[in-house]
């Protein structure tokens, strides 16, 4: 979630394998304003032919610069198609064209949306029962009771669950690897770190066992209730959940590209069936626009029907915020705002797609977009879309509360979003994915997201709630009774806050034990080098110790080299599992951490029985604490043994 070298060394799985759901809403100002700014803006969406214009005008804009080879896009308004294109081509190397009605695109989480659909139809039934024990509708396994609060369906559909994230092998290589529904979500039950209900964190484990709900209670395939409740009675008739593809769908499918080393390189069809109905929808930009139109309409489009209008109210409802003067979530559908206009809708994000779906309902508009590119170009469009046609004017911004200057000292610090993995070596590919806050001049804050390009700036508004300078996000920091600040909500993120993060876990701490540590195994093995003449007057025991400190550092340098190198030329191969290479380096610092605690004693004799020069031992010690300091280090990340 890009290629620096820390982020080489501890990238996480999140932001690597999560380009599935990473997607994030980012309306600020900086980038609609650009949009919109030279242009009037139109009181409302009334002409196709400017609209075209427009979208036109930002997929110009896009496929250069963020080195996009196809889009597709579909606008509902009032019950009706009001406009639909293809930009680029489906095949670049056949020369296909992208057609919004018939090429299929993957659009990832969005997937989602028809599964808490298909959960919503359940609820209106009678048959599923929000609040109740997700574990008295499993039949064939149960998710620990790890704290009293059982997980309800309105947890999963809030991504409240309290689970920590999983991305290792989210994905299938080829069909043979793909596996029914209760297994695969039997086989890899993911912690529950906090009590249901406590705080977000984006699960797509949750909403794959929201399917596997809607599987147990109907007595139907996830993806065969789907078609026979949504995509059918809707027209969807180019849209599936099934993997691989039906034989009448795959020639239609588009190639998703990647671009590397100047060029775009085609991908295979990507298998996320283990965890379908979190993100294996495949379907054109037209079937996409009928889903919005029912939704729009409440659960209506013409004369079909696939929810009770009271029902489609309550799905489009807020029912979870993490503070309730920032967007939060509905039952499934997250809220988004931007200049003054509240919309829901969600984002989705494969290897190769990147794709936005966003509902305005007091405009009865919608607008579905889908690039075959990674690129998230997306975050452009929509808010500049919202801007354009729908913008409300602009409040102007209130005085700072008294006191503010010192709040802004009191929140300065580094936060983690809640979204990452807490209990195998996925947790070590978290580190580097911090937000850094910092105070500014004149009573300002600054956020620096790890990935997200310039910092963005805030003043205080009212006591621990800020509003961007030059934007339209806000941010909420949360206060404990004892006066600290524990954790940190952006408007943006309304099922991922943050939490603050503790001194010893943060990546300068840790960058600095791992940079010191190899600049003490260098210096090392040029000291084992240099005193190899003079080894044989040592006493045994010294000479061993030289040995042990030597292999050591070899190890280590092994080790965290081969992290780099390893997680460098194959972090895409992260989606599938963890790369056999990786497997093996964990031997090594398996073998490094029983090999130090006898460096450490060793160490200690050193200076009971006065081997070398005073210098020389001093620089062994050096190098035993950062060798035990690398043991906290594998341990703390999840990288002792064998964890994934």
């Amino acid at each position: 979630m890009k290629t620096s070298a820390a982020r080489v060394l501890l990238i996480t799985t999140a932001v690597l394998l999560l380009l599935i759901t990473a997607h994030s809403a980012v309306w600020s100002e900086e980038s609609a304003s650009g949009a919109t700014a030279a242009v009037p803006q139109p009181a409302g969406l009334t002409d196709r032919a400017e609209l075209e214009a427009f979208i036109d005008g930002m997929m110009a804009a896009h496929f250069p610069s963020r080195h996009i080879p196809a889009a597709t896009i579909a606008v509902v308004k009032d019950g009706a198609l009001f406009f639909a294109k293809g930009y680029g081509f489906a095949d670049r190397e056949k020369r296909i064209p992208v057609d919004p009605a018939t090429t299929l695109i993957r659009p990832g989480s969005i997937s989602k949306l028809f599964t808490w659909t298909a959960v919503m139809q359940l609820v209106e039934q009678g048959k599923l029962d929000l609040d109740a024990d997700v574990n008295s509708y499993l039949k064939t396994f149960k998710i620990p009771a790890t704290f009293p609060e059982p997980i309800t369906m309105r947890h999963l559909l809030t991504h409240t669950p309290g689970f920590e994230d999983q991305g290792l092998g989210l994905f299938a290589r080829d069909p043979a690897e793909l596996k029914p529904l209760r297994e695969s979500l039997a086989a890899k039950i993911p912690a529950r770190v906090r009590p249901a209900g406590s705080l977000s964190s984006y699960s797509n484990y949750g909403t794959a066992l929201a399917g596997l709900i809607v599987e147990e209670v109907s007595g139907i395939p996830f993806a065969e209730f789907v078609e026979q409740n949504i995509l059918r009675p809707l027209g969807m008739e180019h849209s599936t959940f099934r993997e691989p593809l039906p034989a009448e769908l795959a020639p239609n499918m588009a190639v998703g590209y990647q671009w590397k080393k100047g060029r775009f390189e085609p991908g295979k069809f990507e298998l996320i069936g283990n965890y379908g109905p979190a993100g294996s929808l495949s379907a054109t930009a037209t079937d996409m626009a009928k889903f919005m139109i029912a939704h729009l309409q409440l659960g209506r489009l013409g004369e079909t029907r696939i929810l009770k209008e009271e029902t489609a109210r309550r799905m489009h409802s807020r029912l979870y915020g993490l503070d309730p003067r920032l967007p939060g979530m509905a039952h499934g559908f997250y809220e988004m705002e931007a200049h003054g206009v509240r919309g829901i809708g969600h984002g989705g994000d494969t290897m190769l797609f990147h794709s936005e779906l966003l509902l305005l309902p007091k405009h009865n508009v919608g607008l579905f977009v889908s690039y075959g590119s990674s690129g998230l170009p997306g975050y452009d469009l929509l808010p500049a879309f919202i801007g354009r046609y729908f913008a409300a004017p602009d409040p102007a911004p209130p005085e700072p509360p008294a006191g503010f200057e010192e709040r802004t000292k009191r929140v300065a610090g580094v936060y983690r979003f809640t979204r990452h993995n807490y209990t195998s070596i996925e947790k070590a590919f978290a580190l580097p994915s911090v937000v850094s806050v910092a105070a500014g001049p004149k009573g300002t804050i600054t956020t620096s997201i790890q990935g997200f390009g310039e910092p963005w700036v805030w003043r205080e508004v009212a006591p621990n709630y800020y509003g961007q300078i030059d934007g339209t996000m806000r941010l909420v920091f949360r206060e404990a009774a004892d006066g600290s600040i524990t954790n940190m909500y952006f408007s943006l993120l309304p099922f991922m806050p943050c939490y603050r993060v503790a001194w010893y876990a943060t990546p300068t701490v840790n960058y600095v034990l791992l940079g010191a540590t190899l600049f003490l195994c260098i210096s090392t093995l040029v000291s084992f080098c240099y005193h190899r003449k003079g080894r044989k007057q040592d006493p045994t025991l010294a000479r061993w110790c030289a040995r042990t400190a030597a292999a050591v550092s070899v190890m280590t340098i092994c080790a965290v080299g081969g992290v780099v190198a390893v997680i460098a030329a194959a972090s895409e191969e992260l989606a599938y599992g963890l790369p056999k290479p990786l497997i093996a380096i964990l031997g090594l610092v398996l073998l490094t951490t029983i090999l130090t605690p006898i460096l450490v004693a060793l160490t200690g004799l050193a200076w009971r029985d006065r081997w070398w020069t005073t210098f020389r031992r001093i620089h062994v010690s050096a190098f035993a604490l950062a060798a035990a300091g690398m043991v906290w280090f594998y341990a703390y990340w999840n990288l002792l043994g064998w964890q994934y």
